[in-house]
Protein backbone atom coordinates (compact mmCIF):
# COMPACT_ATOMS: atom_id res chain seq x y z
CA UNK A 1 0.00 0.00 0.00
CA UNK A 2 2.75 2.16 0.71
CA UNK A 3 4.74 1.86 -2.14
CA UNK A 4 1.56 2.45 -4.36
CA UNK A 5 1.41 5.74 -2.53
CA UNK A 6 4.89 6.79 -3.41
CA UNK A 7 4.08 6.16 -7.42
CA UNK A 8 1.19 8.18 -6.95
CA UNK A 9 3.02 10.92 -5.82
CA UNK A 10 5.64 10.42 -7.97
CA UNK A 11 3.51 10.61 -11.15
CA UNK A 12 2.05 13.24 -10.16
CA UNK A 13 5.03 15.21 -8.96
CA UNK A 14 6.78 14.19 -12.39
CA UNK A 15 3.24 15.41 -14.00
CA UNK A 16 3.57 18.90 -12.53
CA UNK A 17 7.32 19.25 -13.40
CA UNK A 18 6.90 18.21 -16.67
CA UNK A 19 3.85 21.08 -16.98
CA UNK A 20 5.94 23.61 -15.64
CA UNK A 21 8.92 23.01 -17.48
CA UNK A 22 6.75 22.94 -20.85
CA UNK A 23 5.14 26.19 -19.40
CA UNK A 24 8.39 27.67 -19.09
CA UNK A 25 9.73 26.64 -22.72
CA UNK A 26 6.77 28.20 -24.52
CA UNK A 27 7.04 31.50 -22.67
CA UNK A 28 10.69 31.71 -23.24
CA UNK A 29 9.82 30.71 -27.47
CA UNK A 30 7.38 33.28 -27.53
CA UNK A 31 9.51 36.14 -25.72
CA UNK A 32 12.20 35.53 -28.28
CA UNK A 33 10.24 34.70 -31.10
CA UNK A 34 8.38 38.32 -30.52
CA UNK A 35 11.45 40.59 -29.84
CA UNK A 36 13.64 38.86 -32.70
CA UNK A 37 10.48 39.25 -35.64
CA UNK A 38 11.42 41.56 -38.40
CA UNK A 39 14.30 42.08 -40.47
CA UNK A 40 17.27 41.68 -37.95
CA UNK A 41 20.88 43.15 -38.64
CA UNK A 42 24.19 43.11 -36.44
CA UNK A 43 25.24 41.16 -33.64
CA UNK A 44 22.87 39.86 -31.43
CA UNK A 45 25.26 41.39 -28.33
CA UNK A 46 25.65 44.87 -29.59
CA UNK A 47 25.57 47.53 -26.90
CA UNK A 48 23.14 49.66 -29.17
CA UNK A 49 19.40 48.41 -30.59
CA UNK A 50 17.07 49.71 -32.88
CA UNK A 51 13.85 48.99 -33.23
CA UNK A 52 12.10 50.71 -36.54
CA UNK A 53 8.75 50.41 -37.02
CA UNK A 54 8.02 51.16 -40.71
CA UNK A 55 6.28 50.68 -43.72
CA UNK A 56 8.48 50.31 -47.43
CA UNK A 57 6.06 52.58 -49.02
CA UNK A 58 5.54 55.48 -46.84
CA UNK A 59 7.10 58.54 -47.71
CA UNK A 60 8.52 59.53 -44.51
CA UNK A 61 9.47 56.09 -43.85
CA UNK A 62 11.39 55.91 -47.07
CA UNK A 63 13.12 59.66 -46.26
CA UNK A 64 13.88 58.93 -42.67
CA UNK A 65 15.36 55.22 -44.25
CA UNK A 66 17.71 57.50 -46.97
CA UNK A 67 18.69 59.78 -44.67
CA UNK A 68 20.39 57.64 -41.64
CA UNK A 69 21.23 53.98 -44.00
CA UNK A 70 24.92 54.69 -44.30
CA UNK A 71 25.04 55.47 -40.50
CA UNK A 72 23.75 52.37 -39.45
CA UNK A 73 24.81 50.45 -41.90
CA UNK A 74 28.55 51.82 -40.57
CA UNK A 75 27.39 50.64 -37.13
CA UNK A 76 25.98 47.41 -38.08
CA UNK A 77 29.37 46.43 -39.66
CA UNK A 78 31.93 47.80 -36.59
CA UNK A 79 29.34 45.37 -34.23
CA UNK A 80 27.94 48.59 -32.55
CA UNK A 81 24.32 47.96 -33.59
CA UNK A 82 21.87 45.48 -33.99
CA UNK A 83 18.95 46.76 -36.75
CA UNK A 84 15.74 45.59 -36.81
CA UNK A 85 13.28 47.32 -39.33
CA UNK A 86 9.98 45.50 -38.40
CA UNK A 87 7.51 46.52 -41.64
CA UNK A 88 4.13 47.34 -40.89
CA UNK A 89 1.13 46.53 -43.18
CA UNK A 90 -0.92 49.84 -43.97
CA UNK A 91 -3.63 49.14 -45.80
CA UNK A 92 -3.40 52.56 -48.03
CA UNK A 93 -0.07 51.17 -48.74
CA UNK A 94 -1.12 48.74 -50.84
CA UNK A 95 2.25 46.22 -51.56
CA UNK A 96 3.71 46.49 -48.28
CA UNK A 97 2.73 43.37 -47.15
CA UNK A 98 3.37 41.85 -50.28
CA UNK A 99 7.28 42.96 -50.06
CA UNK A 100 7.99 41.57 -47.24
CA UNK A 101 6.21 38.06 -47.79
CA UNK A 102 8.19 37.46 -50.61
CA UNK A 103 11.46 38.58 -49.43
CA UNK A 104 14.01 35.68 -49.76
CA UNK A 105 16.08 34.81 -46.87
CA UNK A 106 19.11 35.93 -48.73
CA UNK A 107 17.11 39.14 -49.53
CA UNK A 108 16.17 39.55 -45.57
CA UNK A 109 19.73 39.34 -44.39
CA UNK A 110 20.46 41.84 -46.90
CA UNK A 111 21.03 45.66 -45.29
CA UNK A 112 21.31 46.97 -49.06
CA UNK A 113 18.18 45.70 -50.27
CA UNK A 114 16.78 47.60 -47.66
CA UNK A 115 17.40 50.69 -49.63
CA UNK A 116 17.11 49.18 -53.13
CA UNK A 117 13.32 48.90 -52.05
CA UNK A 118 12.49 51.80 -49.87
CA UNK A 119 14.17 54.04 -53.49
CA UNK A 120 12.01 52.14 -55.54
CA UNK A 121 8.38 52.81 -54.00
CA UNK A 122 7.90 56.17 -56.03
CA UNK A 123 7.03 53.73 -58.87
CA UNK A 124 3.60 53.17 -59.21
CA UNK A 125 2.51 49.39 -59.69
CA UNK A 126 -0.06 47.68 -61.13
CA UNK A 127 0.13 44.51 -59.77
CA UNK A 128 1.61 42.22 -57.13
CA UNK A 129 3.20 40.06 -59.50
CA UNK A 130 4.46 43.37 -61.14
CA UNK A 131 6.33 44.58 -57.41
CA UNK A 132 7.51 40.96 -57.49
CA UNK A 133 9.15 40.64 -60.78
CA UNK A 134 10.70 44.37 -60.12
CA UNK A 135 12.49 43.65 -56.82
CA UNK A 136 13.29 40.58 -58.04
CA UNK A 137 11.36 38.68 -54.98
CA UNK A 138 10.66 35.24 -54.61
CA UNK A 139 7.02 33.91 -56.46
CA UNK A 140 6.77 31.93 -52.81
CA UNK A 141 6.15 33.32 -49.50
CA UNK A 142 9.17 33.41 -47.23
CA UNK A 143 7.31 31.47 -44.62
CA UNK A 144 9.33 33.55 -41.51
CA UNK A 145 8.21 36.50 -43.04
CA UNK A 146 4.74 35.62 -43.01
CA UNK A 147 4.43 34.19 -39.74
CA UNK A 148 6.42 37.90 -38.50
CA UNK A 149 3.64 39.64 -39.46
CA UNK A 150 1.33 38.52 -37.55
CA UNK A 151 3.56 38.83 -34.70
CA UNK A 152 4.53 42.50 -35.33
CA UNK A 153 1.32 43.27 -35.91
CA UNK A 154 0.47 42.04 -32.28
CA UNK A 155 3.14 44.05 -30.97
CA UNK A 156 1.50 47.27 -32.68
CA UNK A 157 -1.21 47.12 -31.31
CA UNK A 158 0.10 46.23 -27.73
CA UNK A 159 2.45 49.22 -27.58
CA UNK A 160 -0.16 51.70 -29.48
CA UNK A 161 1.52 52.19 -32.29
CA UNK A 162 -0.03 55.77 -34.32
CA UNK A 163 2.59 56.09 -37.07
CA UNK A 164 5.83 54.80 -39.04
CA UNK A 165 8.16 55.17 -39.04
CA UNK A 166 8.54 55.23 -35.22
CA UNK A 167 12.07 54.42 -34.15
CA UNK A 168 13.65 53.36 -31.01
CA UNK A 169 17.31 53.42 -30.28
CA UNK A 170 17.86 51.11 -27.06
CA UNK A 171 14.26 51.84 -26.24
CA UNK A 172 14.75 55.90 -26.33
CA UNK A 173 12.03 56.70 -29.39
CA UNK A 174 13.91 58.61 -32.16
CA UNK A 175 12.61 61.79 -34.04
CA UNK A 176 11.65 61.17 -37.08
CA UNK A 177 13.52 64.82 -38.19
CA UNK A 178 16.63 63.62 -36.87
CA UNK A 179 19.68 64.57 -38.63
CA UNK A 180 22.20 62.07 -39.62
CA UNK A 181 24.95 64.18 -37.05
CA UNK A 182 22.34 64.16 -34.01
CA UNK A 183 21.72 60.45 -34.84
CA UNK A 184 25.43 59.37 -34.85
CA UNK A 185 25.72 61.29 -31.61
CA UNK A 186 22.89 59.66 -29.86
CA UNK A 187 25.24 56.45 -30.98
CA UNK A 188 28.62 57.78 -29.80
CA UNK A 189 27.18 59.23 -26.51
CA UNK A 190 25.96 55.71 -25.78
CA UNK A 191 28.64 53.98 -26.65
CA UNK A 192 30.70 56.04 -24.52
CA UNK A 193 28.63 55.58 -21.49
CA UNK A 194 29.76 51.41 -21.84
Amino acid sequence: EDVIKIKIKYKKATYILLTINIFFIFMIGCSNSNKEAGLVYGKENAPIEIINYTSFQCPDCVIMHERLHDTIKKYIENGSIKFIEKPIDIARFEFDEIIYKHMTEEQSLDFEKLLEIYTTQWIEFESEQEVIDFLNLSNDENSKNVNDLKVITKEKDKIELEEVPTMFMNSERISLDITVEEFESKIEEILNAN
